[in-house]
């Protein structure tokens, strides 16, 4: 009994002394919905993550419905989680709730939008440089002259607007013989993607490209493109696997790889480093990846523009890769790639 007693003391004892054993972090997040597919595989690289770096995470899907995610943030606020992260349907909305999550000395974490909220953080992305490339990748394909669209997200939203000012700005300063002929807000929706490419289509017939700021657009605008027998070249942002053929073919010059798996597994890698106490930037930038094909790369080398790229089928694999990328032996410092 004696013996019994001294090893539960003990084990007390190391409990009191080693803060994960006494209580586990558990991290929150309130996403914006589960069922799409990237958000399906942001869990369950984040569910790795977990596991990595020692924690739980409780993920809630507000169903696209901003009443519930508040309710799900104040939940999250009363359970006294360690760090929440937050999918934003409306980034001023949810100002007063991350306030007071903070206040209550809870680290908050807003996901792929930049929200002022005062003390939370922001994982973002290097959107204006990264869509900076792709502009100049499209202007170089092109020879610098020729008409070509864009295909952005909603008006308001911070990736999407700064995106869509990067490709823009560098365009028409590096590019000024080329005319971007249109600029259609989608939603991210594909449906209406596709409407934007069959009017651009129709109403420009010298149209030589069409830039996404997310490459579902992309693809949506291509299956337009290819059904009216248009030849054109693209450019996107995502990183997604099933642009592999676009890619190899030379039709995509240029992607950027985040990848849903990667944004999964950083953000939860970043609460949980948050949760610990470690000191990060309020603003993080995710490190990204050009993607082309090393025949495009060379055409592009010609004309005078050279990046740092990886192929398709290494795209493939750093796709799933966030462990050595991202993992808890890396530095705080491998959380950005700064600014």
């Amino acid at each position: 009994m004696r013996t019994i007693l001294k090893a539960s003391i003990a084990l007390a004892a190391l409990a009191l002394a080693t803060p994960s054993l006494a209580q586990e972090k558990v991290l929150g997040l309130a996403a914006i919905d589960l069922q799409n597919s990237f958000f399906v595989r942001m869990k369950e690289a984040g569910d790795v993550a977990t596991s990595d770096y020692g924690v739980k995470a409780t993920w809630q899907s507000a169903e696209g419905s901003l009443e519930k995610q508040v309710g799900i943030i104040e939940n999250f606020i009363n359970q006294g989680v360690s760090a929440i992260l937050i999918d934003p349907i409306d980034k001023n909305a949810v100002v007063p709730v991350i306030q007071k999550a903070t206040a209550a000395g809870i680290p908050v974490i807003t996901m792929g939008n930049k929200v002022e909220a005062g003390e939370n953080y922001s994982t973002l992305y290097p959107d204006f440089e990264n869509m900076s490339m792709v502009a100049r990748a499209i202007g170089a394909s092109l020879g610098g002259e020729g008409e070509v669209a864009l295909l952005v997200g909603a008006r308001g939203n911070f990736v999407s607007d700064t995106r869509e000012k990067g490709f823009v700005e560098t365009m028409a300063k590096e590019y000024p013989n080329i005319k971007i002929v249109g600029i259609e807000p989608t939603n991210w929706d594909a449906a209406k993607a596709t409407n934007a490419a069959q009017t651009w289509l129709t109403t420009y017939p010298d149209l030589k490209a069409i830039a996404c700021i997310s490459d579902s657009l992309c693809l949506a605008a291509d299956s337009v493109a290819s059904a009216m027998g248009s030849d054109l070249i693209y450019g996107g942002y995502d990183g997604d696997a099933e642009m592999k053929e676009l890619i190899d073919s030379g039709k995509m010059v240029i992607d950027v790889l985040t990848g849903a798996y990667r944004v999964g597994y950083w953000n939860i890698a970043v609460a949980a480093r948050l949760a610990n106490g470690e000191e990060m930037p309020k603003d993080l930038f995710m490190p990204t990846y050009f993607i082309t094909s090393d025949a495009t790369a060379e055409k592009l080398k010609a004309a005078g523009v050279t990046f740092d790229y990886i192929n398709t089928d290494k795209a493939g694999a750093e796709a799933k890769n966030y462990t050595e990328q991202l993992g808890p032996k890396l530095p705080a410092s491998a959380m950005t790639a700064g600014k």
